[in-house]
């Protein structure tokens, strides 16, 4: 990954796969939050082998707007390698990422921004710590408390929320965290804190406000993905 003087005060990175239907609300709504907190920003939405025309519709707005930009591949890489590539191309001297569903609160943002300018390491947000308000089907909730059990005992981290696809981090700790990722699915997120509380940097958990937009819940299936889940974090796990 690059290494060079940041341009920018914020890179928010948003990794986008079929998102036509809700990405020009997203960043919309994502630029009009982050005004509020930061002059110096960029907005990135790394789309990924989209066949809806979601890069077609970024690339509209972005003739509009000079704080946005896009990064188009022509195939499917993987939320991972979207991720990469959107800290590669960053410019900010801190960076946030989170889904493009916004099913997180932005007005969190500011608090996990804050939090990481104060204490430095990695900021995140957490359905599962005391103050946090989240509107989600039981069944997956219950998922999700699961694996994160599961995960706490295997790797000793004590975080209570790896997935929430809702980080802050300064530039320099997000490359040196995912110059040996090797995860591009549902796994990446835990792969990430798991090797910054490693690397000895601090993870904060920050309770936030979260709604499951979608009607269909999550991309990812707990039944159908659950093999690959498996093996990513066992290789993980046998690679520390």
């Amino acid at each position: 990954m690059k290494n060079r003087l940041p341009q920018k005060e914020l890179s928010i990175l948003l990794p986008a796969f079929n998102e036509a239907s809700q990405i020009r609300r997203c960043i919309e709504a994502v630029d009009a939050a982050v005004k509020k907190f930061c002059k110096s920003y960029e907005i990135i939405v790394s789309e990924d082998g989209s066949s809806d025309g979601t890069d077609k519709i970024v690339a509209e707005m972005a003739e509009g707007n000079p704080d946005l930009v896009l990064l188009h591949s022509p195939t499917r890489l993987g939320k991972g390698k979207a991720i990469k590539n959107a800290v590669n191309a960053s410019n900010g001297k801190y960076i946030a990422f989170m889904d493009v569903d916004l099913a997180t609160d932005l007005a969190c943002l500011p608090k996990l921004y804050d939090v990481v300018k104060s204490r430095g390491g990695m900021a995140i947000g957490s359905r599962h710590v005391k103050g946090s308000n989240v509107q989600r089907h039981a069944k997956r909730t219950l998922f999700s408390l699961s694996y994160n059990v599961f995960v706490r005992l295997l790797f000793l981290d004590g975080i209570h929320d790896h997935q929430c696809g809702f980080k802050t981090m300064s530039r320099t700790l997000a490359t040196a965290v995912l110059a040996n990722s090797r995860s591009d699915g549902y796994f990446f997120d835990t792969e990430m804190i798991v090797t910054c509380k490693k690397m000895g940097y601090p993870v904060t958990e920050v309770p936030v406000n979260w709604c499951e937009h979608n009607k269909n819940g999550s991309k990812v299936n707990p039944v159908r993905d659950s093999k690959r889940i498996m093996r990513d974090m066992l290789a993980f796990r046998l690679n520390l």
